[in-house]
């Protein structure tokens, strides 16, 4: 059988200087100033270059013995500046109040030396420093806080250009389009954001709570918006509209036991977001996933960023019917820790409550028949057909039995570790080991969903913010098992 040989080499080449004034100020009636000024310059730079070899015989090896060879170069370069300058005032610990200016500029934005900036205040207010309440009151911390500031997200690099691809007919070079359109005025995103908050402590820290309400709007957002075949180009960057986020984070943090051989650290957190497309300028378009068949995204003014939408027998204004959301109703973390005088135990837990995935494994293993529940009967609102049967059955007249929750629950880690007594190593080299610890932990050790594929956290397509939770035959999360050594000098 022939041989195939790929031979690739990738350099990156990045540097980033920065350079940073800071300037305290101190005055007799207890208010303090501190000034921040600094420019920063950062450079990209990657060259990749990979070289494909079919139809090499016996032990040949070299990419130029192949009867066929391929050759693909891709380069990044990119060039980003900016400044900063930050103001701020804090009185007494009762009252601190910050002002702040970035600038920022970009070879991937459609003027490269336009400086786009963003400006951010806050001011926090310590009521606890304020004397409303004796020493003796269960009372740590009392603050209040407000926040707004602007961001920038610089576009994509290659946004900005059509790029095309060669090809050869009867030894006649030529080029064609890859099917994105450039925009040559594309701009970066802003965000903004406004968040109140507060943290409240008692008894000398053993109980803290914290609460954060935000609201983070995208302007200028930017997305890959699709085209009409007839114009040459499948999709092109732009800057199509606005895209609001609203939620609320809480933690609770804990001592509930503190002894001198016992000790318990306890905490939990939950936070919830919710996506809206406040403003399109852009129709309404499919994007992610592979087709409204098996279900998509879709983006469309007044409905979710991350909203699954197929055909169906139900179909809305828009001419599909909604499955889901891959955004979801809220998330969980409990984490605890255990010490008992030289051991240490802790772990930590995940709980993801709602959010859909387009699941595509099963349908492949229905078409193949493998699937594990292919003749179990519990789809069919009938209760004729299996599983396996009735979803392939449903392919092009509705995309509803690809769309399942996704909700999880999951130990992300364990741990167990021991420190040494120090009377077993004083003597050893002097004196000079401050600690030692052993240790075991765990990741990824128990999954608890109702998901009908290997693992509901997952997605095809990366960490993308707009269409995650694509599910097609993808590795599982990883249990790992790690021991632990760590000594200190």
């Amino acid at each position: 059988m022939n041989g195939v040989a790929v031979q690739g080499d990738t350099q990156n080449k990045n540097y980033n200087l920065s350079a940073f004034l800071v300037h305290n100020y101190f005055t007799g009636n207890d208010l303090n100033f501190r000034t921040q000024a600094g420019v920063t310059r950062e450079n990209f730079d990657r060259n990749t270059q990979l070289i494909s070899a079919t139809g090499l015989v016996a032990s040949e090896t070299n990419v130029d013995q192949a009867a066929n060879t391929g050759v693909n170069q891709t380069r990044l370069l990119q060039e980003d500046s900016g400044f900063f300058v930050q103001e701020e005032v804090n009185f007494q610990d009762k009252v601190i109040a910050t002002v702040g200016l970035r600038g920022d500029k970009s070879s991937n934005n459609g003027d490269a030396n336009e400086l786009y900036y963003y400006p951010k205040a806050s001011v926090a207010v310590n009521l606890n420093e304020f004397g409303f309440w004796n020493e003796s009151s269960p009372w740590s911390q009392f603050k209040l806080r407000a926040a707004y500031g602007d961001a920038g997200n610089f576009p994509p690099f290659g946004a900005l250009f059509t790029s095309y691809n060669t090809f050869s007919t009867d030894g006649l070079l030529g080029i064609s389009l890859i099917g994105v359109r450039g925009d040559r005025n594309l701009e970066s995103e802003r965000q903004k954001e406004l968040e109140f908050g507060t943290d409240v402590s008692f008894f000398n820290n053993r109980l803290n709570f914290s609460a954060t309400y935000y609201i983070k709007t995208i302007e200028d957002l930017i997305l890959q918006a699709a085209l009409e075949p007839s114009s040459g180009f499948t999709s092109e960057f732009v800057n199509a509209g606005e895209l609001r986020n609203r939620g609320i984070e809480l933690t609770l943090d804990a001592v509930p036991v503190a002894t001198e051989d016992f000790t318990w650290n306890l905490g939990v957190n939950f936070y919830k977001n919710t996506s809206e497309i406040t403003r399109l300028d852009v129709d309404p378009f499919n994007i992610g996933a592979f087709g409204a068949t098996l279900g998509t995204f879709r983006i469309e003014e007044g409905s979710s960023a991350t909203q699954i939408v197929g055909i169906g027998p139900n179909p809305g204004d828009n001419g599909f019917q909604k499955f889901g959301d891959a955004e979801p109703d809220f998330q969980m973390g409990f984490n605890s820790q255990l010490i008992y005088k030289n051991f240490d135990l802790s772990f930590v837990w995940q709980w993801k409550n709602g959010g859909e995935n387009v699941n595509l494994t099963t349908l492949l293993t229905d078409l193949n028949g493998s699937s594990h529940d292919y003749d179990t009967v519990y789809l069919d609102p009938d209760g004729q057909v299996g599983n396996g049967p009735y979803r392939v059955s449903q392919l092009g007249s509705s995309a509803e039995v690809f769309v399942e929750d996704a909700s999880y629950l999951r130990m992300r880690e364990l741990g167990l570790y021991y420190s040494i007594p120090a009377e077993v190593y004083d003597d050893f080299l002097n004196g000079s080991i401050d600690n030692i610890k052993l240790g075991f932990s765990g990741t990824n050790l128990i999954n608890i969903f109702d998901y009908n594929s290997y693992d509901p956290e997952v997605s095809n397509f990366g960490a993308n913010g707009i269409f995650t939770g694509v599910d097609v035959t993808p590795f599982p999360s990883s249990k790992r098992f790690l021991f632990h050594l760590a000594v200190n000098f």
